[in-house]
């Protein structure tokens, strides 16, 4: 039943994000035809100030999924409905806090947007429309959570899609007809407002008891451990903040407005592709992670799991890692229509270290999602956080929007570790350095795998033909180094028969919905 879920949700989860990214696609390029790109760089930096203020949140929402699966895997639906009602009312009082210090923050506005052509007053009512956004969002997004927590954020997805979709139309025609950026604004951000309240009206009628009022005590706050374990994610959450949060403003501040339109296509690029084909993914496999864990398996079984899954995240991180660097620049060239809005080969090679480096340990940050005890790792994560904020900015002055990718990398690495140090060594009580030698030893080989398919692909042009040659190299290089170097190994074999167990699985669904 785990499967089957896990496989739906997958299979509805990557093609709305295809779908989505297509749109997003279709609406940056006729953005950009209509109005000036300066204006997606206020929204870029604007957005990574709301990023900073969401460490309000705390961390609730994780927090919380921690506790439902708990209660979901045993069908306690009165404990249930008491930590959702909890939920509801911790994030009214978050939105109140994020309103307060989003309107204190409007002082900060004329520093941090370089070289602006708008006037300031108008500056102020692009923020003000995102403020007023991410708070109303907060009144009714909690709900999303008792179906990631149910594995079953598929209906969420679609809700999500079907929003997306007719906004994005939308938007579009509203684009063409006036060509003002605040109304093409106020349109976009009802987005998550309507496709929230949609949901918050499904999940009334599928979990009534979610509309009952509970009462809530300090017992039941302190019994859950939720002063603790909420002490010790704020640590993550504005470590996490100030990570994310952080590169467009080095970059408007340092090198204009401007470089962060710039560089906002090819973030748009790789985390609508990253969103698409690998952490909507991995968002149904911690789902399922989490329901397993609680089920009362053994560790052994359970690493044996890990071992499996971590052979997948290699052979997927070489291919996200190698389709950026062969894919990058030919694709921003083809979307934006022009070589003006490309970035150094440079930035795109630090662009794909990055991309393999998340996507080969997302595995573990999803297991570590699942177990709580935020208190393990939260000092790797303020290291990171300071690492990244103090060498972008050094490096920004010398280098511009490459040196600030390279702090972001360079600021990855404390993450990581304290994850894995949390998970293999903790959890699963193996050896740290042996993880570790391993992923040099398999870092090595990517990197291998990168020289060859740039070698082949550097000169090919940008044209039908040259894409499908890309597209051949991409392929064919980690496949056939990945498979040699894994033929032996008993978890690539396990995951070759789970592959095929879901394959079957997927075409008898298609086959019975002919």
């Amino acid at each position: 039943m785990i499967l089957e879920k896990t496989v739906k949700n997958s299979v509805i989860s990557v093609i709305s994000q295809v779908l989505i990214l297509i749109l997003q696609f279709v609406n940056r390029r006729i953005f950009v035809i209509f109005l000036d790109i300066e204006y997606l760089g206020y929204q870029s930096v604007f957005g990574n100030i709301f990023t900073i203020l969401s460490v309000a949140e705390l961390g609730i929402g994780g927090i919380i999924s921690f506790h439902l699966y708990r209660e979901i895997v045993i069908g306690n639906t009165k404990e249930i409905g008491k930590l959702m009602y909890l939920y509801k009312w911790i994030y009214r009082i978050i939105a109140g806090i994020i309103a307060f210090f989003g309107l204190v923050s409007c002082v900060f506005v004329p520093y941090i947007v370089k070289d602006a052509t708008r006037s300031i007053g108008y500056l102020y009512v692009v923020y003000l429309l995102q403020l007023a956004s991410v708070v109303t969002g907060y009144f009714m997004s909690y709900r999303r959570t008792i179906y990631a927590a149910d594995q079953k954020a598929y209906k969420t997805i679609q809700v999500d899609l079907a929003v997306k979709i007719f906004i994005e139309f939308v938007n579009l025609f509203l684009l063409a007809t006036f060509r003002n950026y605040l109304l093409y604004l106020s349109v976009q951000l009802s987005t998550s407002v309507i496709a929230n309240a949609v949901i918050y009206i499904c999940s009334n009628k599928e979990y009534p008891y979610l509309k009952e009022r509970y009462v809530i005590t300090r017992e039941d706050i302190y019994k859950r451990n939720l002063v603790s374990d909420i002490k010790n994610l704020l640590i993550h959450r504005i470590s996490y903040a100030i990570f994310d949060g952080t590169d467009n403003i080095v970059i408007s501040s340092i090198c204009g407005i401007r470089s962060v339109a710039l560089y906002g296509n090819y973030y748009v690029l790789q985390t609508g592709v990253m969103n698409a084909f690998f952490f909507r993914l991995m968002e149904t496999f911690q789902t399922a992670i989490g329901n397993i864990v609680y089920s009362g398996r053994s560790k052994d079984k359970l690493w044996e799991q890990f071992e499996m899954f971590d052979v997948f995240s290699f052979f997927i991180a070489t291919y996200m890692g190698i389709g950026f660097l062969v894919f990058f620049q030919p694709a921003i060239r083809i979307w934006m229509g022009s070589v003006e809005y490309l970035l150094p080969d440079a930035f795109v090679f630090i662009c794909s270290l990055m991309v393999y480096f998340i996507a080969v340990w997302e595995i573990v940050f999803r297991y570590r999602s699942v177990f709580g005890d935020y208190r393990q790792d939260r000092n790797c994560l303020v290291l990171s956080a300071i690492l990244n904020i103090v060498i972008s900015i050094m490096m920004a002055y010398r280098l511009g929007v490459i040196g600030v990718r390279i702090g972001t990398l360079i600021g990855l690495f404390p993450m990581f570790y304290g994850r894995i140090r949390f998970v293999i060594g903790n959890y699963f009580e193996k050896s740290v350095k042996e993880y570790l030698v391993k992923h040099v030893r398999l870092f090595g080989i990517f990197l291998m795998e990168c020289m060859i398919s740039y070698y082949f692909t550097e000169d090919a042009p940008v044209t039908i033909a040259g894409f499908f040659f890309r597209i051949l190299i991409w392929a064919i290089v980690p496949l056939l180094i990945n498979s040699l170097v894994y033929c032996r190994n008993p978890y690539f074999k396990e995951l070759i028969r789970y592959t095929k167990l879901l394959l079957g699985m997927l075409y008898g669904r298609i086959k019975k919905n002919i």
